[in-house]
């Protein structure tokens, strides 16, 4: 049986529309209601019938006939946004359930897609008029990303919205009914809607609920962006959407005390043009939770590879369900998704644990591919059982490579904390080593002149033009257990700066910067400022200090080489040694977007978030690391992030959890390249030059950091640094 929450606070408003008034735009559907029903009862059924028990006052289903967009709007605010039984900034459970049709619609000012266009899902009375005599348009994503953002800052971000729709304008020949509009729904006017984000300024959040990095709600959809969802007749002469039927399936039986989002979504079978899609910065957190698994953030999935002569099973949740309580298989082999990007070599050691955090036993990495490793256990005479719902997490890296060489003189006073004599398991998880001098170091350690701070000096070339040294403050000065952590922190950092793919580079990738004009959602190049809107002028851009305007920029990713791509991009913060993702592909669910030949994607441009920069207070220059990865195979690449700096007390390590991916013969290619971005006032030269000492005692000031406020300094900004 399936765990039942530990909370009944859940509240979820749910549309399910089959019967459009436009009929010649939209096709009837059968099953959108039976869905929006069937969710509705898993929500009310007692947790004896594996529901989740909700209250009825806390669930609101709109169908058919009253799902008009105002009323879709008018619910949404009502239900959820201004609910009173919801508690402000709490742990609430929030879920926004639709299944009817999708379109797509031309993107205002073309920018921020790959396409040209947005998605939308379709009211009841869309392309029809209202009791005023207006048109009515379709709701699109970027309105109810305004509404989910708001709705997280509000209420808080335990947020799940679940579509079983599509918005391909093409119709399928496989089996069943698309759940796509007939043809692209008409340009949404941008004054519709622009109450949502009048007297607002722009943050660091996205306005797509595609948006991979979304921290606002995680996304279970019934497939890819070019395929479409369909709905099916079933044995029991019922009518439901392929996808909401094995949701509910999979939701009624799987242990949701310990499943995330991204392994039910994993629970699926394949289908033949439909890929269900999750995405959001929280896939990795249990559903309808906000809190990880036992097991931490550290440790993914296990997949059993079948043993000759044993019929293969699932350890993590892959292909049809299994009963969670059969008993566990002995086999030779398991995959688990890390492999040479992250680090992972032959010999790279693994701590395998139960659902519970219990210990299980030691593997090895013996097979180590681009994105995944085949593990088996270290010692094959005593192998462990592993059984369902166990991760694992590196114990011991065994990588040379992506070790830190750390000096620190003999008066260092932490020097005990730091390299403690004698193996222990603490010391095999680090990812840095003793250095014997300076020249053999990447990094120095030293005590600063304040009581209680730490001197870090960077020794690598990457880090003595730009920025050379930074200071930090201990968290605890008695007994430093903190610090190994920072300069495991430090080790990350510096490992992802440096990652380049020197054996079979991907060619023609560059990245250019624009000064933007318009507002949300139609930003776009201001094409007055550098060559026809791009300020890169010989590997530099240079902007000019005006402190009372509200300047934003964005970024193009252009592909002259010879292959789609899918494209990454990363800010390096040196200051608080973050790392923060800018902008990645929208999951599995799209092909390659960085298309051969001249290809383009814009960040921060459109209707997504756009950036501006500031000094640290005190500061007369800066330096920060922008770093585009590309590979020819979507990887899931948001564990590289480091959003909370080494230095801050409760920092402890970064995540790393995706669901698990089908195994593909191809080898995939892979590539990564960094630029440089330095920031100064204007009193650079009186002042020694780039490369200013930085300082941080927790707190967040660094460049990256101040992205989303105005810019108040010159920038420089020079390609291919590293």
């Amino acid at each position: 049986m399936a765990v039942p929450l530990s909370k009944v606070n859940v509240f979820a408003l749910i549309i399910g529309i089959n019967n459009y008034h436009s009929r010649d735009d939209f096709g009837t559907l059968q099953g959108a209601v039976n869905d929006a029903r069937t969710f509705e009862k898993f929500l009310l059924d007692p947790h004896d019938k594996r529901g989740l028990g909700v209250p009825r006052s806390n669930v609101l289903t709109i169908e058919d006939r009253k799902a008009t967009r105002a009323n879709i709007l008018a619910a949404f605010k009502a239900h959820l946004l201004d609910n009173k039984a919801i508690p402000d900034h709490g742990d609430a459970t929030m879920i926004l359930f639709y299944a009817g049709h999708g379109s797509r619609i031309e993107a205002p000012g073309n920018w921020g897609t790959t396409d040209g266009k947005v998605e939308a899902i379709c009211p009841v009375d869309e392309r029809t008029t209202d009791a005023a005599g207006n048109y009515v348009h379709t709701i699109p994503d970027y309105v109810l990303a305004w509404l989910l953002r708001d709705l997280a800052q509000k209420k808080g971000p335990n947020i799940t919205v679940i579509l079983d729709s599509c918005h391909s304008g093409g119709m399928g020949r496989d089996v069943g009914q698309a759940r796509n509009a007939r043809s692209l729904s008409p340009f949404v006017p941008l004054e519709l809607d622009s109450h949502l984000w009048s007297d607002k300024t722009s943050t660091a959040a996205a306005y797509s609920m595609w948006e991979p990095g979304a921290d606002s709600h995680v996304l279970l959809a019934a497939c890819r962006q070019e395929e479409t969802a369909r709905e099916i007749r079933y044995t029991d002469k019922s009518v439901h959407g392929r996808f909401t039927e094995r949701l509910i399936f999979h939701l009624r039986r799987a242990p949701l005390g310990t499943t995330t989002y991204a392994e039910l979504l994993n629970m699926f079978p394949e289908w033949s043009g439909q890929t269900p899609h999750c995405g959001g910065a929280r896939k990795d957190r249990l559903v309808f939770d906000w809190n990880y698994p036992a097991t931490g953030r550290s440790a993914l999935p296990l997949t059993i590879i079948k043993a000759p002569g044993v019929q293969p099973k699932t350890v993590a949740g892959r292909g049809e369900p299994k009963d969670p309580d059969e008993a566990p298989l002995l086999v030779d082999s398991y995959s688990i998704d890390m492999g040479t990007v992250e680090g992972v070599v032959p010999g790279t050691e693994f701590e395998a644990r139960a659902a519970d955090n219990t210990l299980l036993g030691s593997l090895t990495a013996r097979s180590v591919h681009m994105s995944h490793s085949i593990l088996s256990a270290s010692d094959p005479f005593h192998a462990p059982v592993i059984p369902p719902g166990s991760r694992a997490a590196v114990s011991d890296w065994n990588n040379h490579a992506i070790v830190l060489h750390v000096y620190a003189p003999r008066d260092f006073p932490h020097l005990a904390d730091l390299f403690p004599t004698g193996s222990t398991d603490g010391t095999r998880r680090r990812k840095y080593v003793q250095a014997p001098s300076r020249e053999e170091a990447q990094i120095a350690l030293r005590a600063a002149d304040k009581p209680g701070e730490v001197l870090v000096e960077r020794l690598t070339s990457t880090f003595l033009e730009y920025s050379p040294t930074v200071r930090f403050a201990l968290a605890d000065q008695a007994k430093c257990v903190h610090l190994p952590n920072v300069v495991d922190g430090i080790a990350h950092f510096n490992y992802f700066l440096e990652r380049r793919h020197g054996a079979d580079p991907l060619p023609g990738v560059t990245l250019a910067v624009h000064r933007l004009e318009g507002e949300v959602p139609g930003r776009r190049p201001d094409r007055r400022y550098g060559d026809d809107g791009n300020l890169v002028v010989n590997h530099e851009v240079r902007l000019l200090s005006e402190p009372d305007a509200q300047v934003w920029y964005g970024f193009t990713i252009r592909n002259e080489g010879p292959e789609d791509l899918f494209a990454y991009l990363f800010y390096f913060d040196p200051d608080m040694y973050t790392i923060t993702r800018w902008h990645a592909p929208a999951g599995a669910r799209v092909y390659p977007p960085l298309k051969h030949g001249g290809g383009t994607i814009t960040v921060g441009m459109g209707s997504e978030a756009a950036y501006r920069f500031s000094l640290p207070q005190g500061q007369h220059a800066s330096s920060g690391f922008l770093k585009v990865f590309v590979s020819s195979k979507y990887l899931d690449l948001d564990w590289i992030q480091q959003r909370r700096s080494p230095f801050h007390p409760d920092f402890r390590g970064t995540q790393r959890l995706e669901m698990i991916k089908e195994r593909l013969p191809e080898m995939p290619k892979w590539d990564a390249f960094c630029v440089a971005l330095t920031m100064t006032d204007g009193e650079l030269g009186r002042h020694g030059g780039a490369g200013l000492e930085g300082g941080s005692s927790g707190e967040e000031t660094g460049l990256a950091a101040d992205a989303k406020r105005e810019a108040e300094t010159d920038i420089w900004y020079v390609p291919s640094l590293c």
